[in-house]
């Protein structure tokens, strides 16, 4: 069947229209979408953190991440991780629900009642939270900003745990203290 001028016209306009209806959907779609782009920065931190040596057992081990609290991702982080690699690391998906689980994460998301998971002390883990969830900041804290979402990097966090981030990512953050 070939289309006329006419409905080529009306094609490209609903295709336009797309995106408007996008901006306007309902508060559920717009957060859905929100831990989805969300859970693929959490996948990408992953390539631009670099981690001390011993926090792995060996040079096959995963970097792990970790949402502690509530999860409000709805599978979507395990989408991003799966098949993907870091420094030559598979990547794999947690929810631990001690501190001492927590431990053994690489990257963790402090969601909703998660705070009293993190672990204490200096450990070798790239904490990230969300505006979202609490003001409280960790390394990396998520925000939205003119309807994006966008990120701080505490720089003097992550070095006194012994992480070191990659210039791109902090080029690409909205604020970096310390740095």
């Amino acid at each position: 069947m070939a289309l006329g001028r006419g409905s080529i016209l009306v094609l490209v306009a609903l295709i336009w229209s797309v995106p408007l209806h996008v901006a306007a959907a309902p508060a559920p779609l717009q957060t859905t979408l929100e831990y989805s782009v969300k859970a693929n920065y959490l996948v990408r931190f992953a390539a631009f953190v670099e981690w001390p040596a011993q926090a792995f057992a060996d040079s096959r081990s995963p970097v792990v991440i970790c949402v502690v609290g509530r999860d409000p991702f709805s599978g979507a982080l395990d989408r991003a991780a799966r098949g993907q690699t870091a420094h030559g690391r598979p990547l794999t998906v947690r929810r631990p629900g001690t501190v001492e689980a927590a431990a053994g994460c690489h990257v963790l998301y402090v969601g909703r009642g998660g705070a009293e998971l993190i672990p204490a002390g200096q450990r070798a883990i790239l904490v990230v939270t969300d505006t979202a969830v609490s003001s409280d900041r960790g390394m990396i804290h998520f925000a939205i900003d003119d309807d994006r979402v966008r990120f701080h990097i505490d720089l003097q966090a992550a070095s006194r745990s012994r992480l070191s981030i990659s210039s791109r990512l902090l080029n690409l953050a909205l604020s970096v203290r310390g740095g």
